[in-house]
């Protein structure tokens, strides 16, 4: 059905997917109203840092800060083959669109985690669109199918210069920059390894920070529990994927087929993401059972 290249973005997608589950349905076992609260700070954290990221990047490229560049310039993730989307309108203001068919939404569904996936998309769209532009979009978010009865996701995302101060207008819409040359952009094509790693990580690293913060060592001992089940049930997808394929699971079906790096030791982004002990944490409870179970 998939070619293998295919299949490697499906497994990097579902790996980077299942792991909020994994931790968020420990932390609120345990903690009920109070682990949400974190919960769902630490994925505003993780949609504010993928926003920052993304301005950054498309700042260097001489890109204005609008909802066409959001939506369509250097996106940090290679197409998923499974996503399905109706665009309507995508411009300098405005987006809408209905996402048909959503692989997080099913991959949750399929687990019994709709409930966490819903608070996913109740918290990190509006954190990231929000951010993106300075805290000056206006994100609708009206259906989404981690909702029961909901059959489609509708977004209407909109950026109005009426709404922005003086300074950010030239910023953000070329009309308000009479100075600005556009240039030919010459889009990288985005890598599935270093796309779904980078994202595991950010997500992994808020929702341990915020667990932390706001639950004390009991909060970071439900992250663990997360991480360890995450390990198994990765493991065992993975295998079950290269069964399919009649491949054997190695060293280089993992780097090719999970988020993050096969030596930890290789990962850049520990460098930064380090607080309270994150790749520590990884390394003593993560991949220890990964390796195990995948018979490496």
């Amino acid at each position: 059905m998939y070619t293998i290249e295919e299949n490697q973005i499906i497994n990097l997608a579902d790996s980077y997917t299942l792991i909020y589950p994994f931790i968020v349905h420990n932390i609120l076992e345990k903690f009920g109203e109070r682990g949400e609260a974190a919960v769902r700070e630490g994925t505003r954290r993780y949609g504010r840092d993928r926003a920052i990221a993304l301005r950054e990047k498309h700042m260097k490229m001489n890109v204005k800060i609008n909802m066409k560049s959001l939506f369509s310039v250097g996106a940090d993730l290679p197409s998923d083959p499974r996503f399905k989307r109706e665009l309507q309108e995508l411009n300098s203001q405005e987006r809408v669109s209905h996402t048909l068919c959503c692989p997080m939404a099913d991959i949750w569904k399929s687990y019994g985690f709709m409930d966490i996936g819903r608070i996913y998309c109740e918290e990190f769209h509006f954190a990231c669109y929000n951010e993106y532009a300075y805290g000056y979009t206006q994100v609708n978010l009206a259906k989404t199918q981690t909702q029961v009865g909901d059959e489609y996701c509708a977004f209407n995302i909109v950026l109005r210069p009426e709404n922005l101060p003086k300074e950010l207008k030239p910023v953000c819409f070329e009309e308000y920059d009479p100075n600005y040359v556009k240039k030919e952009i010459d889009l990288p094509q985005a890598y599935g390894k270093t796309g779904f790693g980078t994202l595991w990580i950010k997500l992994y690293y808020h929702l341990l920070c915020t667990a932390s913060e706001y639950l004390g060592e009991e909060g970071i001992n439900a992250v663990i529990k997360g991480l360890e089940e995450a390990a198994v049930d990765s493991a065992n997808r993975l295998k079950k994927s290269a069964e399919e394929q009649s491949l054997t699971v190695d060293r280089n079906f993992i780097n090719l087929n999970y988020p993050l790096e096969f030596n930890p030791d290789d990962e850049p982004m520990w460098e930064t993401y380090n607080k309270c002990n994150a790749k520590e944490l990884l390394e003593k409870h993560f991949y220890p059972i990964f390796y195990r179970e995948a018979g490496i």
